[in-house]
């Protein structure tokens, strides 16, 4: 992915909500219809991608828990609306995800972030950035073989960039930390909170190729990239205060 194509997707997610809301009425500018409050959401995600093909952003294909390459998790969070914006921000948001609900040595992140919400009277639509870190899941550590009839063999080993310590592992470099940015719609019915939308995670991994010739000589090269991963999620809230 080139930085020219993470700067159009950056600039999209951010610049269309305000060119809708643009159209509203004055208090679009408000952030939301209910005021402030601080809320407690509990929320399900999924990612779907070919991770060895950077093209294949949108190639989801139809079965959505079938594929080779997917993830579900589960997270918590606490959000707080501001009870007038600040600095054109609506409110922030703290929370941990569960990658991989069956595995618990990885896929352990924390995330927070700033959100601006806009009012567009039957919902909202709200764009939100922030930085995530913590210990991937290994579904993103993967190495797919390639056999071919000339007795070459051919292996990619694909895996996020360790760019972060985590303390309480006690070894450096264990973690990753990177940004994200979110585009989804909400409504606030009462003391609920409904949700849904997409998260985009800018991660940088690694990718190493190997071939072993018929004299069992081994060639290697590697190239690092950020590649987009989008996670399409919904969220269920209930208002503390």
């Amino acid at each position: 992915m080139t930085l020219r194509r993470l700067a159009f997707v950056s600039t999209l997610v951010l610049v269309l909500p305000a060119s809708l809301a643009a159209q509203q009425p004055r208090q679009a500018d408000s952030p939301s219809q209910d005021g402030s409050g601080t809320y407690l959401k509990l929320g399900l995600a999924h990612w779907q991608r070919n991770i060895f093909d950077s093209q294949s952003l949108s190639q989801w294909r139809g079965n959505l828990f079938g594929s080779d390459f997917d993830l579900t998790s589960a997270a918590l969070e606490i959000e707080t609306y501001f009870d007038r914006p600040h600095l054109q921000l609506s409110g922030w948001f703290v929370g941990y995800r569960k990658d991989a609900l069956r595995y618990s040595d990885s896929g352990h992140m924390v995330h927070a972030g700033l959100f601006r919400s806009f009012n567009l009277a039957v919902f909202e639509l709200r764009t939100s950035g922030g930085v995530e870190w913590g210990v991937p899941s290994l579904n993103f550590d993967t190495t797919v073989f390639d056999d071919r009839d000339d007795g070459i063999v051919r292996y990619n080993h694909i895996f996020p960039v360790k760019n972060a310590d985590i303390p309480f592992i006690g070894t450096k470099r264990d973690g990753a930390v990177y940004p994200f940015i979110e585009l989804s719609v909400v409504q606030r019915p009462g003391r609920f909170l409904l949700e849904g939308g997409m998260r985009i995670n800018i991660v940088e991994f690694r990718f190493d190729d190997y071939e072993v010739d018929a004299a069992d000589e081994i060639t290697y090269a590697f190239t690092e990239k950020r590649l987009l991963l989008p996670y399409l999620f919904v969220n269920l809230g209930l208002k503390l205060f």
